[in-house]
């Protein structure tokens, strides 16, 4: 697996808890509190985009601070990211950031 590979799987993970987060019923503790909350729909279409842009922000920053672009939990410096087979996904080259730009902020 290569850096955008990861990138893309990280971006569909979003995508499906996104998903699952504004679908009512759907399973997921998030959306039960949404139900509970007894929103109008506009209200909760914008809850609901506010998750999603929580999530993108959450994502891309996590991607940007492996790569050793941003920091995690206030320490920043790079990762390697090897993958099952050995292979490196990431060596804290920039390619995650590259990636993740490219698949979170230029759609």
């Amino acid at each position: 697996m290569q850096a955008m590979d990861f990138v893309t799987a990280a971006k569909a993970e979003r995508d499906a808890l996104a998903l699952t987060y504004g679908t009512a019923n759907a399973g997921s503790s998030v959306g039960e509190l949404l139900a509970e909350a007894q929103l109008t729909e506009a209200q909760r279409q914008k809850v609901v985009a506010a998750l999603g842009q929580a999530l993108t922000d959450a994502f891309y920053t996590m991607l940007l601070a492996l790569d050793g672009a941003a920091s995690l939990g206030g320490t920043q410096q790079s990762y390697r990211l090897i993958g099952e087979n050995g292979s490196p996904v990431s060596e804290g080259d920039g390619s995650l950031e590259a990636a993740a730009f490219e698949v979170f902020q230029s759609t």
